[in-house]
């Protein structure tokens, strides 16, 4: 059986192409499927395709695997984020709670911030 973890919080997605966008946003809920090797940590996810056709065709043998990367995001990197991408009030919530960059109050006064009331996302 595959190892999985299922994302608890967002996570910003970064693309190593020039003609992309910057970023964006891989929710939380997500299923990760462990796909690592001796030498790199690696998840895979997987979409079911609908509405969309993708060209499929064979990878040159010479490059190997074009992982993008994906890291955890913080809470001072909301008010940017915000800008281009909509976030749920949970999203922001999830975000804020598992910062673990920050202290409590410092979480306390960004849930003001974004008028998140945390009694509503935990049960």
């Amino acid at each position: 059986m595959p190892k999985i973890h299922i994302l608890e919080k967002p996570l910003k997605i970064s693309s190593n192409g020039d003609n992309y966008s910057e970023y964006t946003i891989l929710p939380a809920g997500t299923v990760l499927y462990d796909d690592s090797d001796s030498l790199n940590r690696r998840v895979m996810v997987y979409f079911n395709l609908q509405g969309v056709d993708f060209k499929f065709e064979e990878q040159d043998p010479e490059i190997s695997k074009q992982p993008s990367e994906v890291r955890s995001i913080r809470s001072t990197e909301l008010s940017d984020i915000l800008k281009t991408i909509p976030l749920t009030k949970k999203d922001i919530y999830l975000i804020i709670k598992y910062d673990d960059s920050i202290n409590d109050s410092v979480r306390s006064i960004l849930f003001k911030k974004y008028k998140i009331d945390p009694s509503e996302y935990e049960k």
